[in-house]
């Protein structure tokens, strides 16, 4: 399994907070069988905005320490994008701030909102030949209300990418529930950690392994955790599942018994 969401670099957001913690989460993610990590710093216009430059030399500095204690994980460079027109001045092309350079962008929403503009934001990228791909969908409110708003999304060419703290419960129910929702309705592409350190938030990826191949089977799992992340630092097309969709007929009351599940 590979790892496409990771604050894992030292010092640099509000992750790994020295070298000591960024080598405690490698061995972690190594010792339970990750295969590869993408770091992906927060880019927070206003709060954290770390150049290319020191993200790809955070990625350098983690790989050469690492391999003084046997961890040789391969660690590709990359951001988490908080949606923001600003942003668009920076991101201009494939390349800054993409996984491995290429031309994924892993983007999130707001905490609490969706921004007007976040359809032209997607739309910008995509004319840019970047192609975003939204972090934890499971944890926002908007979409835990009307997930039919993501569904329309991802028909436009946008990909998910689900936390495996979310599906293993350590986000609270209602992330749980709707990243088990979401995996049902065939609507993650990839999984990451989104491990901010060694302890509570750590890259330990494999009981969420096991658990999306519970969900959802070995065949599918395979995809999400191995294949689809592969080809996204890889800049390779991404084969995406036809969405599982809720008959009209039914709707309402699925996502009623859902909210309600979820005290909403």
């Amino acid at each position: 399994m590979l790892d496409l969401h990771c604050h894992i670099i030292p010092a640099i957001d509000d992750g790994a907070k020295d070298l000591d913690i960024s080598l405690k989460m490698l061995e972690i993610a190594q010792k339970n069988g990750t295969k590869a990590i993408v770091a992906t710093p927060h880019v927070i216009e206003g709060k954290w905005l770390p150049s290319w430059e020191q993200i790809i030399d955070g990625c350098h500095l983690l790989k050469q320490e690492g391999k003084k204690f046997g961890l040789n994980i391969p660690i590709y460079p990359g951001g988490e994008v908080a949606i923001h027109r600003d942003i668009l001045d920076v991101v201009k092309e494939p390349g800054a701030y993409c996984i491995n350079s290429g031309r994924y962008l892993l983007v999130e929403l707001p905490a609490i909102d969706i921004p007007g503009f976040t359809e032209e934001f997607f739309f910008s990228l995509q004319a840019r030949g970047i192609t975003p791909i939204l972090a934890h969908p499971e944890r926002h409110p908007v979409l835990a209300k009307d997930p039919e708003i993501l569904v329309e999304w991802i028909r436009r060419g946008v990909l998910t990418q689900v936390n495996g703290s979310s599906l293993m419960g350590r986000m609270g129910e209602r992330s749980m529930k709707m990243a088990e929702f979401f995996l049902a309705r065939d609507m993650v592409h990839c999984i990451g950690s989104d491990a901010h350190s060694s302890r509570n938030r750590n890259p330990d990826l494999s009981t969420t392994a096991e658990k999306i191949v519970g969900l959802i089977g070995l065949e599918k799992a395979r995809q999400i955790l191995t294949i689809n992340p592969k080809n996204i630092i890889d800049s390779q097309d991404v084969d995406v599942f036809e969405i599982k969709l809720i008959p009209s007929s039914k709707k309402n009351g699925i996502f009623k018994k859902l909210l309600t599940k979820l005290g909403m």
